[in-house]
């Protein structure tokens, strides 16, 4: 009994920033339904020039079941959080898609940075995993020149202005 009760603690502990959990469904007896595993980050492709960033991603869910995604993007030292699904009724859960089914996104910058990405999965049964977090460093295409790189990190505010005019 201890031991259950610590595992539905740790997983609340995890969703306390965007959401809670459901553990089971009227008709899903409490413990037979289980959670998609964290999602798998596979492929990352940036696109300094186009501002984008693009990212492969899957989860697995241990029952077979469908999942849904939450991506959540926040800039790193500040509290904004750039989107959050379960907090915002206009951006729904993204799916469902089969498990272990490999999902593509992309997101577009709009200022130079440090940003964390987050992705949770959800089944069908509303079980959510544990999120995927990853850190990412946008400089823009200007980074590309060691010069102007070094200018940035010393006075980003700088190249934001500069970004928007070039």
């Amino acid at each position: 009994m201890k031991r259950t009760t610590a595992i539905i603690m740790v997983g609340m502990f995890v969703l306390v920033s965007c959401g809670s959990a459901v553990i089971g469904e009227d008709d899903d007896p409490v413990g037979s339904n289980r959670a998609p595993n964290a999602p798998v980050l596979i492929e990352e492709k940036s696109d300094w020039e186009a501002e984008n960033y693009t990212f492969v991603f899957y989860s697995e869910d241990p029952d077979g079941d469908e999942v849904y995604y939450d991506i959540v993007w926040k800039t790193v030292g500040e509290t904004k959080i750039i989107s959050c699904s379960p907090d915002d009724p206009t951006v729904p859960w993204l799916g469902p898609f089969e498990s272990s089914e490999e999902v593509e996104q992309t997101h577009e910058f709009q200022k130079i940075g440090k940003y964390e990405l987050t992705i949770r999965a959800k089944d069908t049964h509303n079980s959510i995993g544990p999120a995927t977090t990853i850190t990412i460093t946008y400089k823009s295409s200007l980074s590309l020149f060691p010069i102007l790189s070094k200018l940035m990190d010393k006075y980003p505010g700088i190249f934001n202005i500069l970004a928007k005019i070039l």
